[in-house]
């Protein structure tokens, strides 16, 4: 090779490298920037952050400020309820002494015929209270379906064991038959007797739930007329004191203050048939129980050791006014 050729090869290695390194230190320069950028972000993040606290403090002063604010407005609200209650109070009691005034007696019962009805109707719950409950009745049903299924069971095992039998009877030891048999009688033999040691002690059961259910049926029997009329006297007993009890606030007189007292001076506007028969159920307790406190709705609370139905009653029905008191 030349000397001239030498150069010209070597110039075009230095071209080449001149442009490669042009091309790396393009990239670096490039990654340098992409460096610098994030460095300025990072440096950027504690001053959002230390803006983000700031707001944050601004924030929370802002709620405990309107939170002290909505205390103040809610006691004086409070106040400004207590004053009226205590005005209202005073309104009704100048009512109820003023010349003329009537209050509404919704404990009356002329000639005891609210109260008649509350004895038929606690004699109709007693004699439902000595039948057995439905679920119970589902229950011992069932005794008696788990017998017939035992049975059936081992009937149908008992036949499968017969037909093996019958094969192996009539077969000798090389015939396919004779293996499906063979399988077969292995199979359903235990499973029959598993079956059959089940069905005593299912039958006893049965027997019990059989005596049990049909002494319930007795009983039903013979305390249908009882259970019809008390459920009967208990439709009467309410439609009669709603209709009491509607006619009292759509008119002038007076409410009494027991029932004030528990109830409210109205219905509200919202869940006004349920406050009709919460108000409803006190008047019934009230003439079931002959009731006569004019200021406590539910009078005294019952001995539940002799009373329970009384004071289950009870329990229900001031959880009940809580709701509306």
């Amino acid at each position: 090779m030349s000397l001239e050729g030498s150069y010209t090869s070597l110039d075009r290695k230095v071209h080449n490298l001149e442009t490669s390194l042009r091309h790396s230190l393009s990239d670096v320069s490039s990654k340098l920037s992409e460096v610098e950028d994030a460095v300025d972000q990072l440096e950027g993040i504690p001053r959002r952050v230390d803006s983000l606290e700031y707001d944050l403090r601004e924030a929370k002063e802002e709620t405990e400020r309107v939170e002290s604010d909505l205390d103040d407005r809610i006691s004086e609200v409070d106040g400004s309820v207590d004053r009226l209650t205590t005005r209202v109070a005073a309104l009704e009691r100048y009512l109820r002494q003023a010349e003329g005034a009537v209050v509404v007696d919704l404990d009356e019962d002329r000639g005891g015929e609210l109260h008649a009805l509350t004895v038929t109707v606690n004699k109709g719950l007693a004699a439902q209270a000595g039948l057995l409950p439905d679920y119970e009745r589902t229950r011992l049903k069932l005794a008696g379906d788990h017998l017939k299924h035992a049975r059936e069971e081992r009937g149908r095992h008992r036949a499968a064991v017969l037909r093996a039998a019958a094969v192996l009877a009539t077969t000798q030891a090389s015939d396919a038959e004779r293996k499906a048999a063979e399988r077969d009688f292995k199979e359903s033999a235990p499973k029959a007797q598993q079956a059959h040691s089940r069905i005593g002690p299912l039958t006893t059961s049965a027997e019990a739930a059989r005596q049990k259910l049909e002494a319930d049926d007795v009983l039903r029997a013979k305390n249908a007329k009882a259970i019809e009329a008390g459920q009967r006297a208990n439709t009467k007993l309410r439609l009669r004191l709603r209709s009491r009890l509607s006619d009292a606030l759509s008119g002038a007189e007076l409410l009494p203050v027991w029932f004030v007292t528990a109830l409210g001076p109205m219905a509200p506007s919202r869940n006004a048939n349920d406050w009709m028969d919460a108000a409803t159920d006190v008047l019934a307790y009230r003439v079931t129980y002959q009731i006569t406190d004019p200021v406590v709705a539910l009078g005294t609370p019952p001995d539940g050791h002799r009373t329970s139905r009384r004071t289950a009653w009870h329990q229900e029905l001031t959880r009940e006014l809580r709701r509306w008191g």
